[in-house]
């Protein structure tokens, strides 16, 4: 009677009746997942495999979610901040991941978080290793910065974060990577190199003196703050640009 229930055990917990369920990943019999292995009938334990963790700390981002990320996320990519990740957030996000070299799927999964800098973003200041990078005219130097602050409405006279007119904000945004900019449009326009050829970071000037400016963001757009009712935000160029100012 032992000898035969010894063997009915040994046969249950061997695995050879073991079924995979259609689909599903292959998985080892129970002996070895437990890890245990036999050796002449007998069990004796062996150190299980240690298995790949995710963090835990990240959370995909995408259409259909509402909250405080998405508001982030918003600002970032330069689109109307409403807190709801729709169809202009999703269209916004893939511009944006184009624009960083990024895979164009609309979703902030962790390789667009972490180029977004999310992780550190919540208290609304950027990530020492961002910092490190600001005086770069890059994605993440000025342009970088020029996506924190889309979303602010317009305010003749404004350079900070509670209200911009379009020089306050190209000048508080440079400031923010670390680069002095003359407080109006004219004395940007003088302080700068012209150049035929814009790249990403160069700024964008309306009039000679120059009435308005903008920063350049790459593919006929531009991030700028431009009149009373609109906030701070990515937009197509539109007409009359006098011209390109490389700062440096």
């Amino acid at each position: 009677m032992v000898a035969a229930a010894s063997t009915g055990l040994l046969f249950a917990m061997s695995g050879t009746s073991q079924a995979t369920p259609t689909g599903a990943e292959p998985t080892s019999s129970p002996v070895a997942a437990s890890g245990l292995a036999t050796t002449g009938g007998a069990f004796t334990a062996t150190p299980s495999a240690t298995l790949p963790t995710t963090p835990s700390s990240f959370s995909t981002v995408r259409w259909g979610a509402r909250g405080g990320s998405v508001n982030t996320i918003q600002r970032i990519v330069g689109t109307e901040v409403d807190g709801i990740f729709g169809p202009k957030t999703h269209a916004a996000v893939k511009r944006w991941q184009g624009r960083n070299g990024l895979v164009q799927d609309g979703i902030v999964g962790p390789r667009t978080s972490a180029a977004m800098d999310l992780s550190s973003s919540s208290s609304g200041d950027r990530s020492s290793s961002s910092a490190s990078r600001s005086s770069s005219r890059s994605s993440s130097g000025v342009l970088g910065y020029a996506a924190q602050y889309t979303g602010i409405m317009y305010s003749y006279g404004g350079s900070t974060p509670a209200g911009f007119d379009c020089s306050g904000y190209t000048s508080y945004v440079f400031g923010k990577a670390g680069i002095s900019l003359p407080r109006s449009a004219a004395a940007q326009q003088a302080a700068t190199t012209p150049v035929s050829n814009p790249q990403p970071g160069d700024l964008v000037f309306f009039g000679s003196p120059a009435y308005h400016v903008g920063i350049y963001a790459g593919n006929g757009q531009m991030y700028d703050s431009g009149k009373p009712g609109i906030p701070s935000q990515l937009r197509d160029v539109f007409s009359g640009v006098s011209g390109y100012g490389r700062v440096g």
